[in-house]
């Protein structure tokens, strides 16, 4: 559905034509397009992921996995 909305907004329709021509009801597009505001289907998403990379020559041989500690404590341990 949030690819019809997104398309909603890209046309110059009103809800109730827009639904007509795609076969739906007006209420069910307006139900909708509350779930999806404009301002989250036509930017991109925010990402949380962080890109990490080791670099083989700077990392002893006598350790073989990374540590990760997050910000409210918790520590992971990723065996290389």
């Amino acid at each position: 559905m949030r690819k019809l909305v997104t398309s909603f907004y890209e046309s110059d329709q009103n809800q109730s034509a827009f639904a007509r021509a795609h076969g739906i009801s007006k209420g069910k597009l307006s139900y909708w397009i509350q779930k999806f505001p404009r301002e989250q289907v036509t930017k991109p998403a925010k990402s949380n992921f962080v890109s990490l990379s080791a670099d083989p020559s700077t990392t002893p041989t006598s350790s073989r996995s990374m540590h990760i500690r997050l910000g409210n404590g918790v520590e992971i341990e990723i065996p290389l």
